[in-house]
């Protein structure tokens, strides 16, 4: 990491004005914790700093519950007191030009120079804001945007509102006060049974849930995060093949293609014994039949994975192998994510969410990763007076995971934001490259196996 120097120019509590009911937080909430996730926006074009402050106090009005603090009632359950006490908005100067952030460097390490974090366990009952924005300005004009929240309070769908509401404000836009109203989750477990699992969360015993915790932590420092594009002309490609194959791949997504991409560079490096395994995040909005606002701020995620064994992996085509990378129609099931929702009310309720897991976070120690499909997250549309950000960069997490973003030119390639060991994030290197280069197979615009026959590495 080269040698940074900064010094601070403005710290102020930005308040909006406004108050709003206390908001329990719902077990959702909870499941995700009071864990900060640091956001990083690169303008090397810079944007006015007074007019998006000033931008960024106005979006407050509409989510009262960011500017609120989070305490414990005297029944000891977690609220959002939303009592307008503000958010942290700071600019710094920064010596020298902006660094050139991009796909040929990623931010890596200097994640750690733009956000100051907080720990989990000391922000209930203490005067902490849920929200920190940070602006590093350069001596160039650049800017590195860092917004820093609690993952309790907000999910990624709820963050990028959020931001995008901050946008429109930068351009005079009247914003809408938002569905934050915690009540429309717990509403739809009303008098519903409580299951003894709901799909992929469960209640391990306590031997097993250290064993997990102590192998995840192993885990984690092993890992390295890593950002791999994927061109524009490779995803076009596996589209095409997918819907030269027939009707059944047809409708797969990039984002599927890709985790099947990276589930045949993984699998010869992963234990051959264990079923291979891809969690994904689910964002429960979509449900219709939940009836959750499209704008609820909030968490409002559920979990899905689909499996498949190690010959099959190595023997189905790109596209066949993407439909297994897709939660089953069962786990998609209204009474299914109905019962996600009760199960974690109910642990909320008892105060024990903390003891609940979820089944794919565990695979990921034997031959599985998580899939966050980010592709349309407007990241790279938060204009705030200057145009967009060049670069969007986020840091790793303590397990194997896939987050799947456009990339900043908007030109259907993808950016592969991956937490992976070293060996792995290589492989998918090296065959990215390897597919890349090669020509489009005809016999698999016809229909057989595609190019993807290719990419063991």
């Amino acid at each position: 990491m080269a040698r940074f120097s900064s010094s601070l120019l403005r710290h102020v509590r930005l308040q909006a004005g406004t108050q709003a009911p206390p908001q329990r937080l719902t077990g959702s909430d909870l499941f995700n914790g009071h864990v900060g996730i640091p956001v990083m926006l690169v303008y090397p074009q810079g944007f006015d700093v007074v007019r998006a402050e000033r931008a960024l106090r106005e979006v407050l009005r509409g989510y009262p519950v960011i500017t609120g603090r989070l305490r414990k009632g005297s029944d000891g359950h977690a609220f959002i007191d939303c009592n307008d006490a503000g958010i942290d908005f700071r600019v710094h100067a920064c010596a020298g030009p902006l660094p050139t952030y991009g796909i040929e460097r990623p931010m890596g390490r200097d994640l750690r120079r733009y956000f100051k974090p907080f720990l989990p366990w000391r922000i209930v009952g203490r005067d902490v804001p849920l929200l920190q924005v940070d602006v590093w300005r350069f001596e160039d004009g650049g800017i590195v945007l860092s917004c820093y929240g609690t993952h309790s309070v907000f999910d990624g769908i709820s963050f990028w509102q959020f931001m995008s509401d901050w946008s429109a404000a930068c351009r005079g836009e009247a914003v809408p006060l938002r569905a934050f109203d915690r009540k429309v989750l717990t509403d739809i477990v009303a008098d519903r049974p409580v299951p003894q699992e709901a799909g992929l969360l469960y209640d391990p015993s306590m031997p097993e849930r250290i064993g997990l915790f102590a192998r995840l932590g192993w885990q984690a420092l092993q890992l390295r995060k890593a950002v791999l594009r994927v061109p524009a002309s490779l995803v076009q490609r596996w589209k095409d093949e997918a819907r030269a194959a027939g009707d059944a791949t047809a409708g797969v997504s990039s984002s599927d293609l890709v985790a099947a991409f990276c589930l045949q560079q993984f699998s010869p490096l992963m234990p051959p014994q264990h079923e291979r395994s891809v969690g994904i995040v689910l964002d429960l909005r979509a449900r219709r039949r939940l009836r959750i606002p499209r704008d609820y701020f909030g968490n409002a995620l559920g979990y899905g994975e689909g499996r498949c064994t190690t010959q099959e992996v190595a023997s189905l085509s790109l596209p066949e192998l993407a439909l297994r990378c897709r939660p089953t129609a069962a786990q998609l099931a209204h009474d299914a994510l109905s019962d996600l929702l009760a199960l974690l009310d109910h642990h909320r309720a008892q105060k024990s969410v903390w003891r609940l897991f979820m089944r794919p976070a565990g695979e990921t120690l034997r031959a599985g990763f998580i899939l966050n499909n980010c592709v349309n997250f407007p990241m790279y549309r938060i204009d705030l007076g200057q145009g967009g950000p060049a670069w969007y960069d986020i840091c790793g997490v303590a397990f194997r995971m896939l987050m799947v973003v456009s990339t900043p030119e908007g030109d259907g390639g993808l950016d592969l934001h991956l937490s992976a060991r070293p060996a792995e994030i290589e492989a998918v290197r090296r065959a990215i490259a390897a597919q890349s280069a090669a020509p489009a197979s005809s016999a698999a615009l016809n229909g057989a196996r595609p190019s993807g026959a290719l990419s063991p590495a």
